[in-house]
């Protein structure tokens, strides 16, 4: 079961090993994995705010309740930070947040992240270190909200 708990233990493991690329020279790495932390504690906001007992098995016919659950699940797989943060229900706090200079600063530099980084070299490491602790600022923010 991936409940918003197992998610938020995963997101954590995921720090942790982004950290030790970092630590060891692979900024690549380090950036593309610290950027899926984010969207994981998204995810978990969603499922507590959801009530979705198992986030990763949307899928599973044996769960399925409604005939298009599919298309209605849709949505909630996707890692644009942006729509994930409307899905878990945090656009009005985020759009507040957005007035603290300091915040916004971090999210300018999350907000390049998406997923096709994993097909691109060249990260510098003082960037990355800045982009790991932006993504732990941003994950201490939505975990105010679990």
């Amino acid at each position: 079961m991936k409940c918003e708990e197992d998610i938020i233990e995963l997101a954590t493991t995921k720090m942790a090993e982004a950290e030790c690329l970092l630590n060891n020279r692979m900024p690549d790495g380090a950036y593309y994995l610290a950027g899926y932390c984010v969207e994981l504690v998204l995810k978990a906001r969603i499922c507590k705010m959801r009530g979705i007992p198992d986030f990763f098995d949307f899928d599973s016919e044996s769960k399925k309740k409604l005939k298009n659950e599919a298309n209605i699940t849709r949505p909630y797989k996707v890692h644009d930070l942006e729509q994930l943060m409307l899905l878990a229900g945090l656009s009005s706090q985020f759009e507040i947040a957005l007035q603290d200079d300091d915040f916004k600063d971090s999210w300018a530099i999350i907000s390049k992240w998406n997923e096709n980084v994993r097909y691109e070299t060249g990260q510098k490491t003082t960037q990355v270190q800045l982009f790991v602790t932006s993504i732990k600022e941003l994950m201490a923010w939505i975990q105010k909200y679990l």
